[in-house]
């Protein structure tokens, strides 16, 4: 069987929308209390990421490709400080690793990571979320996991926003 997404499937679920809506609505919120020094883009160019021009990652026509982000990059005094993202996974297997893109040009004290559904339950069992969340949590990203309390998950947004302001 070939990976990704199969035809006639799809990569979002009810509880993956639910995830990221509530994410993004967070992060937004936190951010923006943070005062006008703070910002947020959904999507920066590849060059705006490297700081020149890419060689290999332009379209067909011609311009620099983009990479999303589902809580976007995070910019303080217009200074690209970091990135946030959201993973909802109903099992332990998937491409959740797609997040650690981030670490070719952030390090990882600058990954906000929230992670959601049963496929980021803490068991034993093997498959790809466990050793994702241990290696993120290593390279020194904030990770939830399943944070339901809206009170718990906005503070750990203000802790790692406010470690933030020093780079």
């Amino acid at each position: 069987m070939p990976g990704g997404i199969q035809p006639g499937t799809t990569a979002t679920s009810t509880e993956s929308k639910r995830s990221e809506k509530r994410h993004i609505k967070l992060i937004a919120e936190e951010v923006k209390s943070m005062g006008s020094d703070w910002g947020i883009k959904k999507s920066l160019t590849i060059e705006e990421i490297i700081g020149k021009e890419a060689e290999y990652s332009k379209t067909k026509k011609g311009i620099s490709q983009r990479w999303d982000s589902d809580g976007g990059f995070i910019f303080y005094r217009e200074k690209l400080v970091g990135v946030c993202e959201n993973k909802y996974q109903a099992n332990r297997e998937n491409a959740c690793e797609r997040v650690c893109k981030y670490l070719t040009f952030l390090n990882g004290s600058q990954m906000f990571i929230s992670f959601e559904g049963p496929g980021f339950e803490k068991r034993d069992g093997g498959g790809s979320t466990g050793p994702l969340i241990d290696t993120l949590r290593h390279a020194g990203a904030t990770v939830l996991e399943n944070v339901s309390d809206e009170a718990e998950y906005r503070r750990h947004i203000r802790l790692w926003l406010e470690s933030l302001k020093s780079r």
